[in-house]
């Protein structure tokens, strides 16, 4: 069983992932609402730009999000022309995705808003607490597959 001092601490430390997650995306949230667009909006332009031509399969893996889930931000992207789908010369069937260059200038702006605040903070912090940190989040990421 846990004991209340431990358990104090991670409730401390799910807090502080809270308020830190919403700290990281603020800026960016309220630049995507002004296009009346949302957050996944901003996960699909970070990942599309990081894989060119990816195809929504993929994508869908990556996120670990449904083909229904994916399907209305993605369809705003691109009617709102931050995102093109082209058929994959292989297979018609498959669409491969593109940013175009206002998708590029949104995803840099949205993105380059939450590196400004990782670079601060890690500025102010040792090198081996920014170690320390990414070695929590990857463990974090990975939890599941740690033996119990």
């Amino acid at each position: 069983m846990v004991d209340i001092k431990r358990r104090e601490e991670l409730n401390e430390a799910l807090e502080l992932m809270h308020f830190g997650f919403r700290k990281l995306i603020e800026k960016p949230d309220q630049l995507l609402a002004e296009r009346g667009m949302h957050r996944m909006h901003h996960r699909l332009l970070y990942f599309i730009a990081r894989n060119e031509g990816l195809c929504v399969s993929d994508l869908q893996k990556v996120l670990k999000i449904s083909k229904q889930a994916l399907h209305r931000p993605l369809s705003t992207l691109i009617s709102k022309e931050y995102v093109h789908s082209m058929a994959c010369e292989e297979d018609a069937r498959v669409r491969k995705l593109t940013l175009t260059r206002n998708g590029k200038a949104l995803e840099v702006r949205l993105s380059r808003m939450q590196r400004s605040q990782f670079r601060k903070v890690f500025a102010q912090a040792s090198p081996e607490m920014e170690a320390a940190w990414r070695s929590i989040m990857r463990t974090l990421i990975n939890v599941d597959s740690l033996p119990r």
